[in-house]
C-alpha cells in the first residue's frame, strides 16, 4: 500500500480520483506544504503506475533527467516553483484517470504537466509574451525529442505548452491532453476557494510585476478562465 501513496498520511491518487471532487481536500495541505521539496522522480513514477503505463529503461532515464531539471529553482520563484509543478502533475493525473485517455496521451499528460514551466525565470518579460514558454520548450526539446523521434508529436507538445501562456485565448480545442493541462494549470489556484485563490494571486503578482490589488488580479484570472471556454472543472467532476 505504501508504494501507492505519494505522501505520508494521505490516500492514493486512485482513491482521490474515485472520490473527486469531494476528495480534493486531501490535496490542499500537500499542495501548499512549501517547506519540503517534492521528489519528482518518485511522484512521476507513481503517476505512471497509477495510469498503468509501463516504464522502459529509457523512460526511467527520461523521468530522472526531467525530474532533476524541475527541481532547480535558481530564482526562488514565489508562484512558478516546484510546488506549482507537483500540483499540476497530480491534478492532471487525476483528470487523465477521469477522462480514461489512451496510453500515449497519458504519457504526454505526465511529461507536459511536470515540465510546462520548467526553468521559469520567476519574472514575466512583458515585451516578450512567449519568452518563458519558448525557453521551456528549448530546454525540453534537448531531453525529449530523441525519446519521441517524431516531429508531429513534438509539434503537439509545442502547441500545448505555448497555449499555457494565459493571455492568449484559444477558443476551442479537441485535444484532450491540452484540455487537461490547461485546466490543471489553473486549478490549484482556484479549486480550493477564494482565500487560497487570493493567496496564490498575491504570489503571482510579484512575478508579473502587477501593481494592483491581489483581489483584482484574482477576479481577472476568473474572467480569463471563463473566456477560455474549454476550461471547465465540471467535466472532470
Amino acid at each position: 500500500m505504501s508504494k501507492k501513496i505519494f505522501e505520508k498520511n494521505l490516500p492514493s491518487i486512485n482513491y482521490i480520483s474515485k472520490r473527486w471532487p469531494k476528495s480534493k481536500i486531501y490535496l490542499k495541505k500537500y499542495f501548499f506544504k512549501s517547506f519540503k521539496k517534492p521528489d519528482f522522480y518518485k511522484l512521476t513514477s507513481l503517476c505512471f503506475k497509477t495510469l498503468k503505463l509501463k516504464r522502459t529503461k529509457n523512460d526511467q532515464i527520461l523521468l530522472r533527467n526531467l525530474s532533476n531539471k524541475c527541481n532547480f529553482d535558481f530564482n526562488s520563484n514565489k508562484y512558478h516553483n516546484c510546488h506549482h509543478f507537483k500540483s499540476v502533475l497530480l491534478i492532471s493525473t487525476i483528470f487523465a484517470i477521469k477522462a480514461k485517455i489512451n496510453k500515449f496521451d497519458a504519457f504526454l499528460t505526465i511529461i507536459i504537466s511536470l515540465t510546462h514551466d520548467m526553468g521559469h525565470l520567476g519574472k514575466r518579460i512583458i515585451k516578450k509574451p512567449y519568452y518563458q514558454e519558448k525557453k521551456t520548450l528549448i530546454n525540453l526539446e534537448k531531453i525529449l525529442f530523441k525519446h519521441l523521434l517524431s516531429g508531429k508529436k513534438w509539434k503537439r507538445i509545442n502547441r500545448i505548452i505555448l497555449n499555457t501562456y494565459f493571455n492568449y485565448l484559444p477558443r476551442t480545442t479537441n485535444d484532450i491532453v491540452e484540455k487537461i493541462i490547461l485546466t490543471a494549470d489553473v486549478a490549484s489556484s482556484l479549486i480550493f476557494g477564494r482565500n487560497i485563490g487570493l493567496l496564490m494571486a498575491s504570489k503571482l503578482k510579484l512575478e508579473i510585476n502587477y501593481n494592483g490589488d491581489s483581489s483584482k488580479l484574482y477576479e481577472d484570472f476568473i474572467t480569463l478562465c471563463k473566456q477560455r471556454r474549454f476550461i471547465s472543472f465540471k467535466e472532470y467532476e
